[in-house]
């Protein structure tokens, strides 16, 4: 059975042709013979014989020993893609982008992103190609060496985030600095660095988020990873939680905005629909004001938003109290 599985895979157009009209009279014959059986006439039996010798004609008729050829030929030359080596990133060029993608089975589904780090399997600033495929989070890593990783699904869980790591950005992502192809297509996943100042002393700092079991990728690759991966994204000891959960929300849609993972549209969007939900929430009007204030202080909401929804919970609460009249 597997060599007319190679020969489909890696057979001429002839050969693809002929084991195509082969299955064609296979299935014909099976009916042919259930259709017989079941007393529909002699003609489906006769149908049912002619089908099963044709298509033993066919199979005879194909060159296996060609196809085998090709087929070792493919993995010879899968294999000598994956061993391949380069003396640094600027070294890689499209063709051998394209060569790897093919060779390790990278599904139309992949993203790209910039891994921050994965000290488990030793990855440093290095750009890769994310997907998920057979219960496995995969990761095509352009190293001076390329590798496949993978990841089962299971561990998984949650993507974790980790604000104002404090870097030295002129020691970072080295080998990205150079122009080459491969720095053209990821230059965008860089990290964001912010300059910050303590006294007298001025450092710089950049925001990441973790894929569990600890895959560190760049703010700006969360946008892509969120294509693949739907699972929470948790911001652990990031917001006050003495505030109310409305709050911690908008907050956190805020990082996302800020990181480039929500677009101002989507933002606009989701703190809109969080915004009616408190509007419409059991929270007093106490509370749901304080609140309003503390978002705008924070400058996670605009003071004309903020009127427009507190306008709204106005009219809803005057329209309650009409009903219970």
């Amino acid at each position: 059975m597997k060599k007319y599985w190679n020969a489909l895979r890696y057979g001429n157009a002839k050969t693809k042709r002929i084991l195509v009209f082969a299955i064609v009279l296979l299935v014909l014959a099976v009916v042919g013979a259930v259709s017989a059986a079941s007393g529909s006439g002699i003609l489906w039996g006769l149908i049912a014989v002619f089908a099963l010798v044709m298509d033993i004609v066919l199979l005879q008729s194909v060159r296996f020993g060609e196809v085998e050829l090709v087929f070792s030929g493919a993995k010879d030359k899968k294999k000598e893609i994956r061993n391949k080596s380069f003396d640094s990133l600027a070294d890689i060029t499209k063709e051998d982008i394209e060569q790897l993608l093919i060779a390790y089975h990278v599904n139309a589904a992949h993203v790209q992103v910039m891994v921050d780090s994965y000290e488990k399997e030793g990855v440093k600033q290095t750009p890769a190609y994310l997907w998920k495929s057979k219960g496995y989070l995969q990761l095509l890593v352009l190293e001076n060496k390329p590798r496949n990783l993978a990841v089962p699904m299971s561990q998984v869980t949650e993507i974790t985030y980790m604000k104002n790591v404090e870097v030295n950005p002129l020691a970072e992502y080295a080998q990205l600095r150079q122009p080459s192809v491969v720095n053209a297509m990821y230059q965008k996943l860089l990290p964001v660095y912010k300059e910050r100042q303590a006294g007298a002393r001025k450092y710089y700092t950049k925001n990441l988020y973790v894929i569990a079991p600890g895959i560190r990728v760049t703010n700006t690759s969360m946008k892509n990873v969120r294509k693949v991966l739907r699972v929470p994204v948790v911001f652990r000891g990031i917001v006050d939680d003495r505030y109310g959960r409305y709050y911690q929300t908008a907050s956190e849609m805020k990082i996302l905005l800020m990181d480039q993972v929500l677009s101002s549209e989507e933002y606009k969007e989701q703190i809109s629909e969080m915004l009616k939900q408190m509007a419409d929430s059991d929270a007093t009007g106490a509370e749901f004001l304080q609140d309003m204030e503390r978002m705008v202080h924070a400058r996670l909401v605009t003071v004309e938003v903020a009127k427009y929804f507190q306008e709204y919970r106005r009219k809803m609460e005057k329209a309650q109290t009409k009903k219970r009249r």
